[in-house]
């Protein structure tokens, strides 16, 4: 796992033609029009989303040449296309983290990568949520809020409690099992 920053790349250029030049592959003139140099051959715009084009990873659609492009490990996205795989923020413009193949938004990255509570089965991250404090015990996580005992729910947070068969007791509960 590894946090990136990115750019596209920039191997063509765009511009209005004032020559008399005809396009690479479809032979359209292209004085006063806009087009694309890419590989020292100019073409027409619908010519390079045909045939050079990047294709974006998200869409499945050419990345033309008007549009802004994230370009990242070989891989092609329209700026508006490159997104957390978890929340949909945008990330264009943003630190990123790639993790197990996937584009992720450092809040998402630190909610998967934290522990998860033994009470409510959610994600355990600092400064989310309801409480910002965490009970832990015996290997085990869980919310201030969710730390309550097995049989009559009392919140034992900051309290005595019974571990007992991998569950939690108010003293007087455990008294009674």
């Amino acid at each position: 796992m590894a946090s990136h920053r990115h750019s596209g790349p920039s191997s063509y250029k765009v511009g209005t033609m004032a020559e008399k030049f005809d396009c690479h592959y479809c032979r359209d003139p292209l004085q006063g029009k806009k087009y694309v140099q890419k590989d020292g051959h100019h073409c027409c715009l619908k010519c390079f989303d045909k045939f050079c084009a990047n294709t974006c990873v998200e869409c499945r659609k050419p990345i033309g040449a008007d549009s802004k492009e994230v370009h990242y490990k070989n891989r092609f996205w329209h700026d508006t296309c490159f997104r957390c795989a978890k929340c949909l923020h945008p990330l264009a413009n943003e630190t990123f983290v790639a993790k197990d193949n996937k584009i992720l938004c450092n809040k998402c990255t630190t909610r998967e990568d934290s522990p998860k509570c033994k009470g409510c089965f959610k994600a355990i991250v600092a400064g989310f949520g309801k409480g910002s404090s965490v009970v832990a015990y015996e290997g085990q996580s869980w919310h201030d809020y969710c730390f309550h005992c097995k049989k009559c729910s009392v919140n034992l947070a900051n309290k005595r409690f019974v571990f007992h068969q991998e569950q939690v007791y108010c003293p007087d509960c455990a008294k009674k099992l």
